[in-house]
Protein backbone atom coordinates (compact mmCIF):
# COMPACT_ATOMS: atom_id res chain seq x y z
CA UNK A 1 0.00 0.00 0.00
CA UNK A 2 1.31 3.42 -0.95
CA UNK A 3 1.18 6.43 1.38
CA UNK A 4 0.55 10.08 0.60
CA UNK A 5 1.27 13.08 2.81
CA UNK A 6 -1.52 15.65 2.53
CA UNK A 7 -0.85 19.13 3.87
CA UNK A 8 -4.06 20.49 5.33
CA UNK A 9 -7.15 18.90 6.89
CA UNK A 10 -9.67 21.69 6.43
CA UNK A 11 -13.00 21.48 4.66
CA UNK A 12 -11.39 21.87 1.24
CA UNK A 13 -8.84 19.11 1.85
CA UNK A 14 -11.41 16.48 2.86
CA UNK A 15 -12.03 15.55 -0.78
CA UNK A 16 -8.38 14.71 -1.41
CA UNK A 17 -8.10 12.70 1.82
CA UNK A 18 -11.25 10.71 1.09
CA UNK A 19 -10.32 10.19 -2.56
CA UNK A 20 -6.86 8.86 -1.71
CA UNK A 21 -8.35 6.41 0.77
CA UNK A 22 -10.89 5.24 -1.84
CA UNK A 23 -7.92 4.47 -4.10
CA UNK A 24 -6.30 2.32 -1.42
CA UNK A 25 -3.64 4.91 -0.59
CA UNK A 26 -2.79 5.50 3.06
CA UNK A 27 -3.15 9.12 4.18
CA UNK A 28 -0.86 10.97 6.56
CA UNK A 29 -2.33 14.41 7.16
CA UNK A 30 -0.94 17.54 8.84
CA UNK A 31 -2.88 20.56 10.10
CA UNK A 32 -2.31 22.90 13.03
CA UNK A 33 -6.01 22.65 13.90
CA UNK A 34 -6.64 19.51 15.94
CA UNK A 35 -10.37 19.90 15.29
CA UNK A 36 -10.03 20.16 11.51
CA UNK A 37 -12.70 18.21 9.65
CA UNK A 38 -10.20 16.14 7.69
CA UNK A 39 -8.60 14.79 10.86
CA UNK A 40 -11.54 12.41 11.16
CA UNK A 41 -10.88 10.95 7.70
CA UNK A 42 -7.09 10.61 7.85
CA UNK A 43 -5.37 7.31 8.57
CA UNK A 44 -2.82 9.30 10.55
CA UNK A 45 -3.24 12.89 11.68
CA UNK A 46 -0.64 15.18 13.27
CA UNK A 47 -1.23 18.68 14.61
CA UNK A 48 1.53 20.48 12.69
CA UNK A 49 1.21 23.78 10.82
CA UNK A 50 1.25 23.28 7.07
CA UNK A 51 3.05 26.62 6.67
CA UNK A 52 5.89 25.74 9.05
CA UNK A 53 8.52 24.13 6.82
CA UNK A 54 11.01 23.44 9.65
CA UNK A 55 8.25 21.72 11.66
CA UNK A 56 7.19 19.66 8.62
CA UNK A 57 10.75 18.56 7.94
CA UNK A 58 11.34 17.78 11.61
CA UNK A 59 8.28 15.53 11.54
CA UNK A 60 9.47 13.76 8.39
CA UNK A 61 12.90 13.14 9.88
CA UNK A 62 11.34 11.19 12.74
CA UNK A 63 8.57 9.48 10.74
CA UNK A 64 9.71 5.89 10.28
CA UNK A 65 7.39 4.76 7.47
CA UNK A 66 7.74 5.29 3.74
CA UNK A 67 5.84 8.19 2.16
CA UNK A 68 5.39 7.99 -1.61
CA UNK A 69 4.04 11.45 -2.40
CA UNK A 70 2.99 14.87 -1.13
CA UNK A 71 0.12 17.14 -2.14
CA UNK A 72 -2.32 19.78 -0.98
CA UNK A 73 -5.55 21.16 -2.31
CA UNK A 74 -6.96 24.70 -2.12
CA UNK A 75 -4.12 25.90 0.12
CA UNK A 76 -1.52 28.27 -1.31
CA UNK A 77 1.49 26.42 0.09
CA UNK A 78 3.29 24.87 -2.92
CA UNK A 79 6.62 25.86 -1.32
CA UNK A 80 5.78 23.70 1.71
CA UNK A 81 4.72 20.82 -0.54
CA UNK A 82 7.94 21.12 -2.52
CA UNK A 83 10.12 21.28 0.59
CA UNK A 84 8.54 18.11 1.94
CA UNK A 85 8.66 16.34 -1.42
CA UNK A 86 12.28 17.34 -1.94
CA UNK A 87 13.20 15.84 1.45
CA UNK A 88 11.34 12.62 0.61
CA UNK A 89 12.63 12.38 -2.95
CA UNK A 90 9.16 12.19 -4.49
CA UNK A 91 7.65 14.07 -7.50
CA UNK A 92 7.32 17.84 -7.16
CA UNK A 93 8.13 21.17 -8.74
CA UNK A 94 11.36 22.78 -7.63
CA UNK A 95 11.29 24.70 -4.37
CA UNK A 96 12.57 27.83 -6.10
CA UNK A 97 9.66 27.78 -8.56
CA UNK A 98 7.15 27.22 -5.75
CA UNK A 99 8.58 30.15 -3.79
CA UNK A 100 8.12 32.46 -6.78
CA UNK A 101 4.51 31.33 -7.15
CA UNK A 102 3.59 32.33 -3.59
CA UNK A 103 5.07 35.82 -3.85
CA UNK A 104 2.89 37.84 -6.19
CA UNK A 105 5.42 40.53 -7.11
CA UNK A 106 8.14 38.00 -7.99
CA UNK A 107 5.52 36.03 -9.89
CA UNK A 108 4.51 39.07 -11.94
CA UNK A 109 8.13 39.94 -12.66
CA UNK A 110 8.81 36.39 -13.84
CA UNK A 111 5.73 36.38 -16.03
CA UNK A 112 6.60 39.76 -17.55
CA UNK A 113 10.16 38.61 -18.23
CA UNK A 114 8.71 35.54 -19.93
CA UNK A 115 6.66 37.65 -22.33
CA UNK A 116 3.34 36.91 -20.63
CA UNK A 117 0.70 39.64 -20.79
CA UNK A 118 -0.03 40.96 -17.27
CA UNK A 119 -1.71 44.16 -16.05
CA UNK A 120 0.63 47.04 -15.19
CA UNK A 121 1.88 46.50 -11.65
CA UNK A 122 4.27 47.83 -9.02
CA UNK A 123 5.33 47.16 -5.44
CA UNK A 124 3.98 49.67 -2.93
CA UNK A 125 5.58 50.40 0.42
CA UNK A 126 3.82 53.65 1.25
CA UNK A 127 0.70 55.67 0.53
CA UNK A 128 2.87 57.94 -1.61
CA UNK A 129 4.06 55.10 -3.85
CA UNK A 130 0.48 53.89 -4.20
CA UNK A 131 -0.69 57.35 -5.22
CA UNK A 132 2.18 57.64 -7.70
CA UNK A 133 1.06 54.41 -9.41
CA UNK A 134 -2.55 55.57 -9.53
CA UNK A 135 -1.44 58.85 -11.06
CA UNK A 136 0.38 56.88 -13.78
CA UNK A 137 -2.32 54.36 -14.76
CA UNK A 138 -5.51 55.96 -13.41
CA UNK A 139 -8.39 54.37 -11.53
CA UNK A 140 -9.48 51.66 -10.95
CA UNK A 141 -6.56 49.73 -9.50
CA UNK A 142 -6.30 46.68 -7.25
CA UNK A 143 -4.12 46.56 -4.15
CA UNK A 144 -3.32 43.25 -2.47
CA UNK A 145 -0.82 41.47 -0.22
CA UNK A 146 1.97 39.75 -2.12
CA UNK A 147 1.63 36.58 -0.05
CA UNK A 148 -1.98 35.75 0.75
CA UNK A 149 -4.94 34.14 -1.04
CA UNK A 150 -8.73 33.91 -0.97
CA UNK A 151 -9.06 37.65 -1.74
CA UNK A 152 -7.82 38.45 1.78
CA UNK A 153 -6.78 42.09 1.85
CA UNK A 154 -7.71 42.62 -1.79
CA UNK A 155 -9.34 45.96 -2.63
CA UNK A 156 -10.50 47.56 -5.87
CA UNK A 157 -9.75 51.26 -5.58
CA UNK A 158 -11.85 53.88 -7.37
CA UNK A 159 -11.87 57.66 -7.23
CA UNK A 160 -13.86 57.85 -4.00
CA UNK A 161 -11.60 55.53 -1.98
CA UNK A 162 -9.76 56.58 1.17
CA UNK A 163 -6.29 55.64 -0.10
CA UNK A 164 -4.45 55.70 3.28
CA UNK A 165 -7.15 53.44 4.76
CA UNK A 166 -6.88 51.06 1.79
CA UNK A 167 -3.12 50.84 2.15
CA UNK A 168 -3.31 49.98 5.85
CA UNK A 169 -6.16 47.53 5.34
CA UNK A 170 -4.31 45.54 2.67
CA UNK A 171 -1.10 45.60 4.68
CA UNK A 172 -2.61 43.89 7.72
CA UNK A 173 -3.38 40.84 5.57
CA UNK A 174 0.20 40.48 4.33
CA UNK A 175 2.40 37.98 6.15
CA UNK A 176 5.50 39.92 5.10
CA UNK A 177 3.93 43.39 5.15
CA UNK A 178 4.61 43.76 1.42
CA UNK A 179 1.95 44.88 -1.05
CA UNK A 180 1.47 45.01 -4.80
CA UNK A 181 -0.81 47.25 -6.85
CA UNK A 182 -1.97 46.56 -10.38
CA UNK A 183 -4.16 48.09 -13.02
CA UNK A 184 -7.71 46.74 -13.01
CA UNK A 185 -8.51 45.27 -16.41
CA UNK A 186 -12.16 45.57 -17.39
CA UNK A 187 -13.50 42.40 -18.99
CA UNK A 188 -14.61 38.83 -18.32
CA UNK A 189 -12.67 37.22 -15.50
CA UNK A 190 -12.01 33.50 -15.81
CA UNK A 191 -10.83 30.72 -13.51
CA UNK A 192 -8.56 28.26 -15.27
CA UNK A 193 -6.87 25.13 -14.02
CA UNK A 194 -4.64 22.48 -15.47
CA UNK A 195 -1.87 20.02 -14.89
CA UNK A 196 1.55 19.50 -16.42
CA UNK A 197 2.11 15.84 -17.19
CA UNK A 198 5.12 14.51 -19.11
CA UNK A 199 5.78 17.86 -20.74
CA UNK A 200 2.20 18.40 -21.92
CA UNK A 201 -0.03 20.96 -20.22
CA UNK A 202 -3.68 19.98 -20.01
CA UNK A 203 -6.14 22.80 -19.25
CA UNK A 204 -8.85 20.86 -17.43
CA UNK A 205 -10.93 23.68 -15.94
CA UNK A 206 -12.31 26.86 -17.52
CA UNK A 207 -15.03 28.86 -15.77
CA UNK A 208 -16.50 32.34 -16.09
CA UNK A 209 -16.20 34.07 -12.71
CA UNK A 210 -19.30 35.91 -11.51
CA UNK A 211 -18.62 39.43 -10.25
CA UNK A 212 -22.16 40.80 -10.61
CA UNK A 213 -21.98 41.95 -6.97
CA UNK A 214 -18.81 43.98 -7.51
CA UNK A 215 -20.52 47.31 -6.83
CA UNK A 216 -22.37 45.99 -3.77
CA UNK A 217 -19.21 44.55 -2.19
CA UNK A 218 -16.96 47.49 -3.16
CA UNK A 219 -14.19 48.13 -2.43
CA UNK A 220 -13.80 44.41 -1.60
CA UNK A 221 -13.38 42.10 -4.61
CA UNK A 222 -15.59 39.15 -3.71
CA UNK A 223 -16.58 36.60 -6.34
CA UNK A 224 -20.11 35.19 -6.34
CA UNK A 225 -19.38 31.79 -7.83
CA UNK A 226 -18.88 30.92 -11.45
CA UNK A 227 -20.23 29.04 -14.46
CA UNK A 228 -19.14 26.18 -16.70
CA UNK A 229 -19.08 26.16 -19.70
CA UNK A 230 -17.80 29.63 -20.45
CA UNK A 231 -19.94 32.05 -22.42
CA UNK A 232 -16.83 33.12 -24.34
CA UNK A 233 -16.63 31.94 -27.95
CA UNK A 234 -14.10 29.20 -28.87
CA UNK A 235 -11.60 31.71 -30.25
CA UNK A 236 -11.69 33.81 -27.09
CA UNK A 237 -11.29 30.71 -24.93
CA UNK A 238 -8.31 29.65 -27.01
CA UNK A 239 -6.63 33.03 -26.41
CA UNK A 240 -7.08 32.70 -22.65
CA UNK A 241 -5.86 29.09 -22.55
CA UNK A 242 -2.80 29.94 -24.64
CA UNK A 243 -1.80 32.80 -22.31
CA UNK A 244 -2.43 30.57 -19.28
CA UNK A 245 -0.13 27.84 -20.59
CA UNK A 246 2.47 30.44 -21.54
CA UNK A 247 2.38 31.69 -17.94
CA UNK A 248 2.69 28.18 -16.48
CA UNK A 249 5.77 27.50 -18.58
CA UNK A 250 7.28 30.93 -17.90
CA UNK A 251 7.06 30.26 -14.16
CA UNK A 252 8.81 26.91 -14.57
CA UNK A 253 5.91 24.72 -13.47
CA UNK A 254 7.12 21.54 -15.17
CA UNK A 255 5.09 19.05 -13.13
CA UNK A 256 1.71 19.00 -11.48
CA UNK A 257 -1.10 21.51 -11.04
CA UNK A 258 -1.55 25.17 -11.88
CA UNK A 259 -4.50 27.46 -11.20
CA UNK A 260 -4.93 30.65 -13.17
CA UNK A 261 -6.85 33.86 -12.52
CA UNK A 262 -7.32 35.32 -15.99
CA UNK A 263 -9.20 38.13 -17.67
CA UNK A 264 -10.19 38.66 -21.29
CA UNK A 265 -9.92 42.42 -21.57
CA UNK A 266 -12.29 44.62 -23.52
CA UNK A 267 -9.35 45.12 -25.87
CA UNK A 268 -9.71 41.46 -26.90
CA UNK A 269 -6.46 40.41 -25.24
CA UNK A 270 -5.97 37.79 -22.53
CA UNK A 271 -4.22 38.87 -19.32
CA UNK A 272 -2.83 36.81 -16.46
CA UNK A 273 -3.70 38.14 -13.03
CA UNK A 274 -2.15 35.32 -11.00
CA UNK A 275 -1.04 31.71 -11.30
CA UNK A 276 -0.91 29.38 -8.32
CA UNK A 277 1.07 26.12 -8.35
CA UNK A 278 -1.67 24.12 -6.68
CA UNK A 279 -5.15 22.72 -7.07
CA UNK A 280 -7.99 25.21 -6.75
CA UNK A 281 -10.47 25.63 -3.93
CA UNK A 282 -14.09 26.67 -3.98
CA UNK A 283 -15.31 23.27 -5.24
CA UNK A 284 -13.81 23.95 -8.67
CA UNK A 285 -11.50 20.97 -9.14
CA UNK A 286 -13.38 18.37 -7.10
CA UNK A 287 -17.04 19.16 -7.85
CA UNK A 288 -17.76 21.55 -10.69
CA UNK A 289 -15.21 20.42 -13.28
CA UNK A 290 -15.80 16.65 -12.79
CA UNK A 291 -19.59 17.15 -12.88
CA UNK A 292 -19.28 19.26 -16.04
CA UNK A 293 -16.59 17.45 -18.00
CA UNK A 294 -15.86 14.16 -16.26
CA UNK A 295 -12.18 15.08 -15.85
CA UNK A 296 -11.08 14.41 -12.27
CA UNK A 297 -7.86 16.34 -11.70
CA UNK A 298 -7.75 15.49 -7.98
CA UNK A 299 -7.70 11.79 -8.76
CA UNK A 300 -5.04 12.35 -11.41
CA UNK A 301 -2.79 14.38 -9.11
CA UNK A 302 -2.98 11.78 -6.35
CA UNK A 303 -1.70 9.18 -8.80
CA UNK A 304 1.00 11.50 -10.10
CA UNK A 305 2.14 12.39 -6.58
CA UNK A 306 2.67 8.77 -5.51
CA UNK A 307 4.27 7.76 -8.80
CA UNK A 308 1.39 5.84 -10.38
CA UNK A 309 1.07 5.91 -14.15
CA UNK A 310 -1.52 8.25 -15.67
CA UNK A 311 -3.13 7.52 -19.03
CA UNK A 312 -3.49 10.67 -21.14
CA UNK A 313 -7.09 9.62 -21.88
CA UNK A 314 -7.99 10.72 -18.35
CA UNK A 315 -7.57 14.34 -19.46
CA UNK A 316 -10.20 13.99 -22.21
CA UNK A 317 -13.72 15.21 -21.27
CA UNK A 318 -16.37 12.50 -21.12
CA UNK A 319 -19.31 14.73 -20.14
CA UNK A 320 -20.91 17.88 -21.55
CA UNK A 321 -22.90 19.35 -18.68
CA UNK A 322 -23.21 22.85 -17.22
CA UNK A 323 -22.58 23.79 -13.61
CA UNK A 324 -23.24 27.04 -11.74
CA UNK A 325 -22.26 28.10 -8.25
CA UNK A 326 -23.68 30.99 -6.25
CA UNK A 327 -22.96 32.05 -2.67
CA UNK A 328 -25.15 33.24 0.19
CA UNK A 329 -24.66 36.92 1.10
CA UNK A 330 -26.67 37.54 4.29
CA UNK A 331 -26.63 40.88 6.06
CA UNK A 332 -24.28 41.19 9.08
CA UNK A 333 -25.68 40.19 12.45
CA UNK A 334 -26.43 37.14 14.57
CA UNK A 335 -28.32 34.34 12.87
CA UNK A 336 -31.61 33.51 14.55
CA UNK A 337 -32.75 30.95 12.00
CA UNK A 338 -31.98 29.68 8.49
CA UNK A 339 -35.04 28.81 6.44
CA UNK A 340 -35.39 27.07 3.11
CA UNK A 341 -32.32 24.82 3.01
CA UNK A 342 -34.28 21.61 2.49
CA UNK A 343 -36.43 23.32 -0.12
CA UNK A 344 -33.29 24.41 -1.99
CA UNK A 345 -31.88 20.89 -1.85
CA UNK A 346 -35.02 19.48 -3.49
CA UNK A 347 -35.08 21.97 -6.35
CA UNK A 348 -34.35 20.72 -9.90
CA UNK A 349 -30.68 20.52 -10.92
CA UNK A 350 -29.37 21.31 -7.41
CA UNK A 351 -26.37 19.11 -6.60
CA UNK A 352 -25.12 20.69 -3.40
CA UNK A 353 -26.30 23.15 -0.76
CA UNK A 354 -23.61 23.84 1.81
CA UNK A 355 -24.08 26.50 4.51
CA UNK A 356 -21.06 27.03 6.73
CA UNK A 357 -23.02 28.74 9.48
CA UNK A 358 -25.90 27.94 11.80
CA UNK A 359 -28.30 29.60 14.23
CA UNK A 360 -26.39 31.54 16.87
CA UNK A 361 -23.41 32.35 14.64
CA UNK A 362 -22.45 35.98 14.21
CA UNK A 363 -22.02 37.10 10.61
CA UNK A 364 -19.66 39.91 9.69
CA UNK A 365 -19.67 41.87 6.46
CA UNK A 366 -18.40 39.75 3.57
CA UNK A 367 -15.02 41.19 2.64
CA UNK A 368 -13.14 38.20 1.17
CA UNK A 369 -13.77 34.62 0.04
CA UNK A 370 -13.36 32.92 3.44
CA UNK A 371 -15.95 35.29 4.93
CA UNK A 372 -18.69 33.97 2.63
CA UNK A 373 -21.13 31.72 4.48
CA UNK A 374 -22.04 28.94 2.06
CA UNK A 375 -23.11 28.16 -1.48
CA UNK A 376 -25.32 26.29 -3.92
CA UNK A 377 -24.02 24.28 -6.91
CA UNK A 378 -26.25 23.14 -9.74
CA UNK A 379 -25.69 20.85 -12.71
CA UNK A 380 -27.92 20.91 -15.78
CA UNK A 381 -27.83 20.15 -19.52
CA UNK A 382 -27.51 23.84 -20.43
CA UNK A 383 -25.76 26.85 -18.93
CA UNK A 384 -29.00 28.85 -18.75
CA UNK A 385 -30.71 26.07 -16.79
CA UNK A 386 -27.78 25.73 -14.38
CA UNK A 387 -27.54 29.48 -13.69
CA UNK A 388 -31.28 29.90 -13.23
CA UNK A 389 -31.42 26.92 -10.88
CA UNK A 390 -28.54 28.24 -8.77
CA UNK A 391 -30.04 31.70 -8.47
CA UNK A 392 -33.49 30.32 -7.57
CA UNK A 393 -32.00 28.02 -4.94
CA UNK A 394 -30.00 30.82 -3.30
CA UNK A 395 -33.04 33.08 -3.25
CA UNK A 396 -35.11 30.36 -1.58
CA UNK A 397 -32.82 30.34 1.48
CA UNK A 398 -33.61 32.99 4.08
CA UNK A 399 -31.27 34.07 6.88
CA UNK A 400 -33.32 35.43 9.79
CA UNK A 401 -31.12 37.78 11.81
CA UNK A 402 -31.59 38.91 15.41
Amino acid sequence: MKTILILGAGKEQVNAIARAKEKGIRTVVLDMNKEAEGALYADEFYAISTRDIPAILAFLKTYNKKIDGVMTIASDIPHCVSAAAEFLGVPHISLSVAQVCVQKFRMKETLQEGGVRVPAFAPVDSVESLMAFIKTVGYPVVIKPVDNSGARGVLRLSEDIDVPWAFEYAKKYSFSGNLIVEQYIEGQQISTEGIMHEGIFYCTGFSDRNYERIEKTAPYLVEDGGDIPSALDPGEQALVKAEFEKAVRALGIDWGPAKGDMVLGRDGKAYVIEVAARLSGGNFCYDKVPWSTGVDIVDILIDMAVGNSVDAKRFVPTKDMATSQRYFFPLPGTIKEIRGLEKAERMPHVKKVDPWVQAGDEISAIVNHPSRVGYVITCAPTLAEAVQAAERAVQSVEFIME
